[in-house]
């Protein structure tokens, strides 16, 4: 009698373990190919690419109106160029930073360690990059998101 009790409990916890084991294989197939509704990784790398190359381009001074025509649309509406902007004033100066998406190019949500600014100020390109736009902040003491 104790044996077969034995063997019924161990088929019984193998068949958990491997329930159990099946829901955490479809769980993780599903993240990876993005077929769970929940969780979706979008490939936008093709914005990368293309907007690495078009930094490349820019030149200190430009205007606002330059730098949006030469980093041009990104081509989806998920991923607008630029991304986001954020402005400043001070007394003798306005500060205008403008983000552009440059990350990996696979991601759920796009965080700030995925745009490159590009700074402005007075509508003249200063400079570009995250060194950068944290010089500008602490030079005119400015409260900037860390990335």
């Amino acid at each position: 009698m104790k044996a077969r009790q034995l063997i019924s409990t161990m088929t019984q916890l193998r068949a958990k373990v491997t329930i159990r084991g099946a829901t955490i294989l479809i769980v993780a197939c599903g993240l990876t190919s993005g077929c769970l509704p929940f969780v979706t990784i979008r490939d936008f790398s093709d914005i990368t690419l293309e907007n690495n190359a078009r930094l490349m381009t820019l030149e200190q001074g430009m205007t606002i109106q330059e730098v949006l025509e030469r980093m041009g649309p990104s081509g989806d509406t998920r991923v607008p160029n630029p991304f986001k902007s954020e402005l400043h004033s001070t007394a003798e100066d306005a500060l205008t930073a403008l983000f552009f998406y440059t990350g990996t190019g696979y991601v759920s949500d796009i965080p700030d360690n995925d745009l490159t600014p590009v700074v402005f100020r007075n509508d003249s390109l200063e400079g570009w990059g995250w060194t950068h736009w944290k010089s500008v902040a602490t030079t005119y003491n400015l409260n900037i998101r860390r990335r």
